[in-house]
């Protein structure tokens, strides 16, 4: 396991809050530190996952998969629920589909869901942006490209690996047609976030969320000038005022 893309705690005070962040396929914990960070004049506990097959090895990705990601989740939350009098779930992506899921069956008191799929597409700004992850300098001072590289926590030495892959993000689209199936048994509020530049996540998706969710979503927000995992500072305020009134609502 690459030690930088470890699950990751913070604490503030004592609190019956607990936030937990889970993140997108090739998507680390990392991530989750800017929320931390924006929220720190609050009394809460926060907890960032790192899901199975993330954080190591080509290989390690490709030999998980969907049911091993949900049980993951599934499994932390059921621990925490022990502790804590509320629960809210922050899902990126694929993070989204896994906490609407849980939501099920563990009970939490409401979900931030940020670019979450109902469907996906590929673009050529998709294509780019890979390209430029993975072939420009170390040294690039693009915030977008190094936002991207330091929540990529798939190890890629092993190259030869890389098809079994292909799975994995197929595995985006079974996930997706799956939770949109249970979307009207979801009964905790939901807020959700798109960014109209998604790369990845069609933003369609958005409406087809809160049309299945009903009268548990809460609010829709459009993120106008960020991309997939990259927000920048005026969209992620909209975030950070959306997780506070959820919280806000769980008192």
């Amino acid at each position: 396991m690459n030690l930088i893309h470890e699950p990751i705690q913070v604490e503030s005070g004592t609190s019956d809050l607990l936030i937990l962040y889970i993140h997108g396929l090739m998507g680390s914990p990392l991530e989750s530190t800017k929320i931390w960070n924006s929220l720190d004049n609050l009394n809460f506990h926060g907890q960032a996952i790192l899901l199975p097959g993330h954080g190591g090895s080509a290989h390690d990705f490709g030999s998980n998969g969907p049911q091993a990601w949900q049980a993951h989740v599934n499994r932390t939350l059921a621990d925490l629920s022990k502790s804590y009098a509320r629960i809210i779930l922050i899902g990126h992506s694929l993070g989204g589909l896994l906490a609407l899921q849980a939501s099920l069956q563990i009970p939490v008191n409401g979900i931030v869901l940020l670019n979450t799929p109902a469907k996906t597409h590929i673009s050529l700004r998709q294509i780019s942006i890979s390209a430029r992850v993975l072939f420009s300098s170390d040294q690039t001072h693009d915030p977008l490209i190094s936002a991207y590289r330091k929540s990529f926590s798939v190890g890629m030495q092993d190259f030869w690996i890389l098809p079994l892959w292909i799975p994995r993000l197929m595995d985006i689209r079974r996930v997706a047609d799956r939770t949109m199936s249970i979307l009207k048994q979801v009964t905790v509020p939901v807020m959700i976030f798109q960014s109209r530049q998604d790369e990845t996540v069609n933003p369609i998706s958005a409406e087809q969320l809160k049309k299945g969710l009903g009268e548990h979503a809460i609010g829709l927000t459009y993120l106008e000038k960020s991309s997939h995992a990259y927000f920048v500072d005026e969209d992620f305020q909209n975030i950070i005022q959306g997780i506070k009134r959820l919280i806000d609502l769980t008192n």
